[in-house]
């Protein structure tokens, strides 16, 4: 009887923690309207790690608006999404051909970002307004969001608080900094003539200690050029064009001359965003 109650404690406990870690993750981007033809007319969604811990996304399935398991389709590509990071998954049946082009297409931003893909009938992101929900291999709903009429070319954007619930709802993309109360976007314009608008793979999670989760927060300061740190950073300080280029890349140190023309720049640090002004 006390192994059997044991083994018991330990499934109840396996199954708590399963259903905690996939909590953790959220969609943060929809594009349902791409402006442009070939790769720029694919439809595609950003799912992010909002935790301190990775998420085994194995057999994992997304449905549109049904939100039905039943006509979910596979999510391919991607097993597994890092703590506090993003992947990208994209409708092709095609995904050798079709993923490099579309990291081309948009650029650095995606140079380190897993991207997956799906593929079916039944799902198809209508610009006239849609939705997407991700289920666990049992079924188990794990996200869901809802967009109405889409701008062509522009994704739509979610934005979360600390306890998982939305801040920022179907927002539709521009150019700059999105700040959500943990979770923020670099908007970037991609490659075509057409110019779409979109963040994929730049969702950055503030992580939840240190005071990180207060927006204002930042422990660095800028002199003239030279970035200051008050706090040794945790990752490698990225600084990046208004465009979304990356234009330049430094290993972490408290103290960091940034030999760049005059302008503004979006610098990304500690798994946050901000804009800076080199005079």
């Amino acid at each position: 009887m006390k192994q059997k109650l044991q083994f018991y404690f330990v499934s109840v406990f396996f199954l708590m923690s399963t259903v905690f870690v996939s909590g953790q993750v959220r969609i943060t981007e929809a594009m349902s309207s791409a402006g442009g033809t070939g790769v720029a007319a694919i439809d595609w969604f950003e799912v992010t790690n909002l935790g301190a811990t990775d998420v085994d996304i194995t057999g994992w399935k997304v449905d549109d608006s049904s939100y039905a398991f039943a006509t979910s389709l596979a999510l391919s590509g991607v097993t597994a999404i890092p703590a506090r990071k993003s992947v990208i998954f994209m409708e092709t049946a095609d995904p050798t051909t079709i993923i490099p082009t579309f990291k081309t297409f948009w650029g650095a931003s995606l140079d380190a970002v897993s991207v997956g893909s799906y593929s079916g009938s039944g799902i198809g992101l209508s610009s006239s307004g849609d939705g997407l929900v991700l289920f666990q291999a049992d079924g188990t709903e794990v996200t869901r969001v809802s967009f109405g009429a889409a701008t062509t070319g522009k994704s739509f954007y979610w934005s979360y608080s600390s306890d998982g619930s939305v801040v920022a709802t179907a927002v539709v993309s521009s150019l700059g900094t999105i700040n959500g109360t943990i979770s923020n976007q670099v908007t970037i314009t991609s490659a075509d003539v057409l110019g779409n608008t979109g963040s994929p793979g730049t969702a950055i999670v503030v992580p939840l200690s240190s005071g990180l989760n207060i927006p204002n927060y930042k422990n660095w300061s800028l002199t003239s050029n030279i970035l200051n740190f008050s706090v040794l950073p945790t990752t490698q300080v990225e600084i990046f064009a208004l465009t979304g280029s990356r234009v330049a890349i430094f290993d972490a140190t408290t103290s960091i001359v940034l030999n760049l023309q005059k302008g503004i720049y979006i610098l990304k640090a500690n798994n946050t965003t901000a804009k800076i002004s080199l005079k």
